[in-house]
């Protein structure tokens, strides 16, 4: 059985201040889980953006986030990255940037390949020149379960839950069946 998602907006503009936000969550009884949010903001001349997301199926997980602000002065700068897992298997990968307001650019982008067996290889460069290419002793750490899953659900719904069901008033109820199709007249032979 399938939750309804759950949302939650919010919206804001008071002295040339902005702010919106929306938040969702999706749950089922096999473990698969949606979370996610979108925010973004704006004071005067400066503004800001954010979103992330977390993808639970009862055996892999996604996660990522991607932001960016911009100052008053045209200066700009972002970081986004993503994960996914699955038995212990996965990747990473981000990138960060900056622009400054007279145009000049930086970027580093980075990413982790994780086997399973202990070794993880990691990678990366950026524009200033700095490189790394190297497989690396060490565990794997992820977020395998959602911290809030449907069982979470479940037990925070038990006045939901304690609802009984209501009894059909008397009365003459067709058997209605959606799934067959109605039966065909027999069609005469055409004559010859």
């Amino acid at each position: 059985m399938s939750s309804p998602p759950v949302m939650k907006c919010g919206k804001s503009n008071v002295d040339g201040k902005n702010l919106t936000t929306v938040v969702w969550e999706k749950y089922d009884g096999k473990g698969w889980t949606e979370k996610g949010a979108h925010k973004y903001g704006r004071l005067n001349e400066q503004s800001w953006w954010e979103k992330w997301g977390e993808h639970y199926d009862g055996g892999s997980v996604v996660k990522w986030t991607d932001k960016w602000a911009e100052t008053e002065l045209g200066t700009k700068w972002g970081d986004k990255w993503e994960e996914k897992f699955f038995a212990g298997i996965g990747s990473r990968q981000g990138e960060t940037w900056h622009v400054s307001s007279g145009g000049e650019r930086w970027s580093r982008t980075w990413g982790e390949e994780h086997f399973g067996n202990g070794k993880v290889h990691k990678y990366g460069r950026s524009t200033t020149g700095e490189s790394w290419d190297i497989v690396v002793d060490e565990e794997t750490y992820y977020e395998a379960e959602p911290h809030y899953g449907w069982a979470d659900v479940v037990g925070d719904s038990s006045q939901l839950l304690s609802i009984e069901p209501r009894e059909r008033p008397p009365g003459f109820y067709h058997d209605v069946d959606f799934g067959s199709s109605p039966p065909q007249a027999d069609k005469p032979d055409k004559p010859t």
